[in-house]
């Protein structure tokens, strides 16, 4: 992807003032009622090297009723970049899935030139709806890279920031944990709150080593983003059958029923394509008493969509998962 370009946004708000307009009347006294009028308006901005937002400006009045939620989802799709993105089928069937979702991280995703990545996000935002795109660094000890990227619904949630942990010294991960942190309408209350959405990749034959480091991270994570009210690490953990024995999950933290983390998905939720198996690879886990989540669940595309199994496998050898962020 080019990071020769930045993207200024051209918002309203950085080339005038707010309009005020000041109405009074004389009852028993003189009353003063100051309204704040906001413009729509609608901008192709760059937040960074690595974000692009379409986004559109609000009302608390837009926001009351459709921001009370976020759908969330985190998918494998299996070697994505520009082979899958020119698979029509493949391609058409992502868009479907990917648009469920207010945010949506991707993995393996290894498009060297950023094309495939950006034509995901223009066909996201051609169904209507602006969505913002933010994503990692190529990532991988060899020539073999990945990146992460998130796709959010600028209409309901907000980049506030983003970090890539830095894992030099210990070297422990092969991909390394890349995080963004989103402000969305909460239902709790209807006010903004802050998350902080971790996506993490483990590789097949370090799954333990990766997923016994990750609790560190996570809290180390979650001290950068000051203001976010908790954090969610989710993704491709590989945390099951051959690459994760259950004697060893024992004794992992982030997996442990009394402690500070909650695993939203058992271990005999199936997020594979695949009939001959039934393993739980891809997981959520909150960190954060004030983080409220539900619905969380597995999303079988091929049986949504009418797919054969090999048809299914075009898109990729995972399913979502997904859950509410309240």
């Amino acid at each position: 992807m080019s990071t020769n370009k930045q993207f200024l946004q051209d918002s309203w708000f950085s080339k005038q003032p707010k309009a005020i307009m000041i109405c009074g009347a004389f009852f028993t006294g003189l009353i003063i009622a100051i309204i704040v009028t906001v413009p729509t308006t609608i901008a192709l901005s760059r937040e960074s090297e690595s974000s692009k937002t379409f986004t559109k400006s609000k009302t608390v009045e837009d926001v009351s009723l459709q921001h009370i939620s976020l759908r969330v989802g985190a998918f494998n799709i299996k070697s994505f970049g520009e082979a899958k993105s020119n698979n029509e089928f493949a391609f058409k069937n992502i868009i479907k899935v990917l648009s469920r979702y207010d945010v949506i991280l991707i993995q393996e995703v290894r498009d060297k030139s950023g094309k495939a990545s950006v034509k995901l996000w223009e066909s996201l935002n051609g169904t209507g709806i602006p969505y913002g795109l933010v994503y990692s660094e190529r990532l991988g000890r060899t020539n073999y890279k990945e990146q992460y990227v998130f796709f959010y619904r600028a209409n309901k949630a907000e980049l506030t920031g983003k970090l890539q942990y830095n894992d030099t010294r210990e070297d422990v991960f092969e991909r390394e944990p890349f995080t963004v942190e989103l402000s969305y309408f909460s239902l709790e209350n209807v006010v903004k709150k802050r998350i902080a959405l971790m996506a993490l990749h483990t590789t097949p034959k370090n799954a333990f080593v990766e997923l016994e480091e990750l609790p560190a991270v996570m809290n180390l994570t979650l001290g950068h983003f000051k203001r976010s009210h908790g954090i969610i690490a989710m993704g491709d953990f590989n945390a099951d059958c051959a690459y994760l024995s259950n004697k060893e999950k024992s004794t992992l933290e982030l997996f442990r029923k009394d402690g500070s983390f909650r695993s939203l998905f058992k271990d005999s939720a199936d997020t594979t394509v695949s009939s001959s198996t039934s393993c739980a690879y891809d997981r959520a886990v909150v960190y954060g008493k004030n983080v409220k989540v539900s619905e969380a669940k597995v999303f079988d595309f091929q049986k949504a969509f009418d797919l054969t199994e090999s048809e299914a496998k075009q898109i990729s050898d995972h399913y979502p998962i997904e859950f509410r962020l309240q």
